[in-house]
């Protein structure tokens, strides 16, 4: 699924990016890699177009987007966790969203 420029410009402000000197690099490798990563977490072979419904993943691509960003090229010397604060427990709640059946 190809990012829009709508929806880039949707996670830059959530980001508090204002340069656009790195939208290349948010529209053709760190959103889509956050989108299929939790898509993946919460189930397999899903896509975002699985969750358009759900302003919940969005949320989700942001704050992760926003942690991929902001600590990009830390080496292995600094410990963090592999999803922002939030992120899982709104895949937890995505998993549930049928219910649960």
């Amino acid at each position: 699924m190809a990012i829009t420029q709508e929806y880039l410009d949707k996670v830059k402000m959530y980001c508090k990016i204002d340069l656009g000197y790195e939208d290349e690099i948010l529209k053709e490798i760190i959103i889509p890699a956050v989108q299929e990563q939790i898509c993946f977490a919460i189930e397999e072979g899903s896509t975002p177009a699985t969750f358009e419904d759900f302003p919940k993943f969005d949320l989700a691509v942001m704050k992760q987007v926003k942690e991929e960003y902001e600590h990009r090229g830390l080496s292995a010397g600094r410990e963090r966790y592999p999803l922002a604060n939030g992120v899982l427990n709104i895949i937890h709640q995505l998993r549930l969203r049928d219910g649960g059946d």
